[in-house]
């Protein structure tokens, strides 16, 4: 140790002892000491903000301080210079309170000899530097735990929780208070259910044996947002091979599961896609087939028969070629409809519109074209008949539940159709007693391409009733379905009445259903 540069504090205010101090460390080598002497604990502290010192000789009786509390103000106002205590007592009790004190050593007056001095003004700077360099090493390792982006937690091989830095606390919005000294598994958040709990009291057993974990779990976050992380917990060992620390790490990896079910998702909406490709085309495979092939057997013996034909058995031909021509048609519709639907390029465009007068001429047209063994009963409730509707929607949603009706009655039958219009809504209720739908089906009903499982051979497309659906949605309305098999079904659609909150259509309907015709 090189003593030339050796600056020295020494806050004594006995002036004999300070002349003793400093005459056996002249005796030492005068030329090897810096000494500076205050009588007050103020004063001291006060020169400590002008000057550096490697070390203060302190006595514990001072004018402005008295006692250990003379070694807690100093070393809080000026902590990294080492203190040696002066006092006149050797007393080994008050000895160990000093050191504890933060103290690194100290002398009693009267047995000061220069040797001593020398070696303990020289102890008290090397453990003043060792304790630096610990602190700094601390100061350093605490920086990297707190600033580090992965929840990390000390615990004991109990389980203990010992430290837990910032990132985790922000994880499960608490503070170290309520964490320091509990068990890991009885905090709330990292335990958000038993099976948690006894998860985490299985596995510390395991890394208290020596054991590495690491699995993704779920904990619960800030707002009581289950949040899944990358959990590990890794045993430390001492010299011996003895676990004497659990290191718990902890990485958020929402974003990435999120992102994982995300691409789940488009995969599954891709397969659906497909799946829906393959029908839609199998479907219009089907649908077009049939009509295509009435049209040409009927063409076929108009262009073979002409001459041997009566006029009623062409009409007969005619009617056929017609009603297939009309079901193309409607499947064309349907399809073109759904297309524009799905990408948004029609909404709802309500005009001033007669009710009553609407749905009882739309009932009157459904009632020539169907089998006379159907009888459509129409009624109308309310003072209101001039409202607020998109009439292409609404006259696609009558005309399907309507041609529904009838087609799923094979057997003929009642079909009430009743209108009630009051206050801000409209709730049409149409009623067959036909073959039902199921139980089953019901859920899927407005599906695209869902037919109910006892249909048989009646025909369809599986397309009505979801455009259906989409029709009372662009109205902000709702449908309600009640069925049994074997009695019938009634489907009730309510819709809200000048809403001028109803967004205008990007595309005009226009015409587009002026072709529309029962099938």
């Amino acid at each position: 140790m090189n003593t030339a540069s050796i600056s020295i504090l020494l806050v004594e205010d006995s002036p004999s002892d300070a002349k003793l101090l400093q005459q056996t460390l002249w005796h030492l080598g005068g030329e090897r000491w810096q000494v500076l002497q205050f009588e007050r604990l103020s004063d001291a502290v006060d020169a400590c903000s002008k000057s550096t010192f490697d070390v203060v000789l302190l006595d514990l009786s001072l004018p402005d301080s008295e006692g250990l509390n003379t070694i807690a103000e100093f070393h809080a106002a000026v902590p990294n210079i080492p203190i040696v205590v002066l006092t006149g007592f050797d007393d080994e009790d008050i000895a160990l309170q000093a050191v504890a004190k933060k103290a690194q050593d100290y002398l009693v007056k009267g047995q000061i000899t220069p040797n001593l001095l020398m070696r303990t003004i020289r102890y008290a700077m090397e453990r003043g530097q060792i304790v630096k360099q610990l602190r700094e090493s601390e100061r350093r390792l605490r920086g990297i735990f707190e600033q580090t982006f992965q929840s990390m937690v000390l615990l004991t091989p109990e389980g203990i929780v010992l430290e837990i830095n910032q990132t985790a606390l922000n994880l499960c919005d608490s503070q170290q208070q309520d964490c320091v000294g509990k068990p890991l598994w009885e905090l709330k958040n990292w335990s958000h259910s038993s099976g948690n709990q006894e998860w985490f009291k299985t596995v510390i057993a395991k890394a208290a044996d020596g054991e590495f974990v690491r699995q993704e779990l779920q904990v619960c976050g800030a707002n009581d947002v289950i949040v899944w992380i990358d959990f590990s917990l890794k045993p430390l060992k001492d010299e011996t091979g003895k676990v004497v620390l659990l290191i718990v790490e902890g990485r958020d990896m929402s974003d990435r599961k999120r992102a994982e079910a995300e691409v789940v998702k488009a995969w599954e909406q891709e397969r659906e896609l497909n799946e829906m490709k393959s029908s839609f085309v199998s479907m219009v495979s089907h649908e077009f087939r049939n009509p295509m092939t009435v049209i040409r057997t009927a063409v076929e013996l108009l262009e073979l028969y002409n001459q041997q034909l009566t006029e009623q058995q062409k009409s007969k031909y005619f009617g056929k070629i017609q009603t297939a021509i009309r079901h193309m048609l409607q499947l064309l519709d349907e399809v073109l409809f759904l297309g524009r639907s799905d990408v948004g390029k029609l909404q709802c465009e309500p005009t001033l519109l007669n009710l009553e007068n609407f749905c009882s001429e739309l009932t009157q047209s459904l009632q020539l074209s169907a089998n006379s063994k159907h009888e459509i009963i129409f009624s109308f409730q309310g003072e209101q008949t001039s409202v607020e509707v998109d009439e292409n929607l609404l006259r696609f949603i009558l005309t399907n539940l309507l041609s529904n009706a009838i087609k799923y009655s094979p057997q003929g039958g009642t079909i009430r159709f009743d209108v009630i219009c009051e206050d801000d809504t409209a709730t049409f209720q149409i009623q067959d007693f036909g073959i039902g739908i199921p139980l089953k089906d019901q859920q899927r009903l407005f599906e695209t391409f869902h037919r109910a499982t006892n249909v048989g051979s009646i025909p369809g497309t599986g397309l009505g009733l979801s455009i259906v659906k989409k029709c009372v949605d662009l109205h902000q309305g709702q449908i309600q379905l009640e069925s049994q098999v074997g009695v019938g079904t009634t489907f009730t659609i309510k819709l809200p009445l000048n809403n001028h909150g109803i967004l205008p259509s990007l595309e005009l309907v226009g015409s587009y259903w002026d072709s529309q015709k029962l099938a």
